[in-house]
């Protein structure tokens, strides 16, 4: 019998001005132990970890990933530990499908009549995560691990990838449910060019800042008009938290379509992360909401593999 571990980072996507084109991947981890199981054999799930899923919604982009990288997928015993919030903007369904193609591509190579096939490629891997995805910056991150700048569209999926800059990250979760759907549904379907130019202005000084490890540049290249504003009305306390300042402080941002938010801290800043995630917990506790603070380090690897045979 084959049995290999696999897991996938969080992520933290738009970071403001990147609105769906750039995210960072966050060292907290799906993991799902795979044992291949005899033919006819019925698959065994089960579901564990400090943010074990309450039902098969995980499951089922894990097991629709699998299939498009292979068509017949035998029987699977799968132990899933999850220690990524679900529906938190932590990119846990992109997380789900990275695992999914993981798996069905180390199925794929187990695979006597498939790996007769033409192998896919790098970037046809990653492809596959992002259309199931929908967002690149989330599926890449969770894919590549490091920070993501990423586009997809007709022309195809096209994307750099760069060692996460040398941050902390603090993360505050609040006990809020806003489903993605719900937070696109706040934002308008048109809007003035004075506030275009400013996003696109921004999302390129976002890109160049991450690629050339310009942290102070940070600050001035979050600041978003797209979406921001308009699921602040979803997110209590989000407008103080994204003016929030400290010396240590490099960026705050709402992350993905939220409810929970990224603030970024310079490295080794002493007890600034423990500071600051205070003061997001206190902002969300005025306004009457409970909230966890995570403090995950930025990932610099993706999807792992780890497998044995017994």
């Amino acid at each position: 019998m084959t049995r290999f571990t696999v897991s996938a980072p969080a992520s933290s996507a738009n970071l403001g001005a990147g609105f769906d084109a750039v995210a960072l991947a966050l060292e907290l981890r799906m993991t799902a132990r795979v044992r291949v199981l005899p033919p006819g054999a019925v698959p065994v799930w089960s579901y564990g970890g400090e943010c074990a899923p309450t039902h098969d919604a995980i499951r089922t982009c894990i097991e629709t990933a699998a299939r498009r990288m292979i068509a017949d997928v035998p029987p699977l015993e799968v132990a899933l530990d999850n220690a990524i919030p679900l529906g938190a903007g932590l990119g846990s369904s992109a997380a789900a499908y990275a695992l999914g193609a993981a798996i069905g591509d180390r199925l794929r190579a187990a695979d006597r009549d498939a790996s007769r096939e033409s192998a896919l490629g790098r970037d046809d891997r990653a492809r596959v995560v992002a259309e199931l995805e929908g967002h690149p910056d989330n599926a890449l991150a969770a894919w590549h691990g490091g920070a993501i700048v990423a586009a997809l569209g007709d022309d195809g999926l096209t994307y750099a990838r760069f060692a996460p800059p040398e941050l902390d990250a603090v993360v505050a979760v609040p006990e809020l449910t806003l489903a993605t759907a719900d937070a696109r549904a706040l934002m308008p379907e048109t809007y003035t060019r004075e506030d275009a130019v400013h996003n696109v202005q921004r999302a390129a000084l976002l890109g160049a800042a991450l690629a050339s490890g310009r942290v102070d540049l940070l600050r001035a290249a979050v600041r978003d008009r797209l979406h921001q504003p308009y699921r602040a009305e979803a997110v209590p306390g989000l407008e103080e938290m994204l003016a929030l300042d400290d010396p240590e402080l490099v960026a705050v941002a709402l992350s993905g379509a939220g409810p929970s938010v990224l603030a970024l801290v310079r490295a080794g800043a002493g007890g600034a992360h423990r500071r600051i995630g205070a003061a997001l917990e206190a902002i969300f506790r005025r306004h009457g909401i409970r909230s966890r603070i995570l403090t995950p380090a930025l990932a610099s690897h993706g999807v792992t593999i780890a497998s044995a045979r017994t």
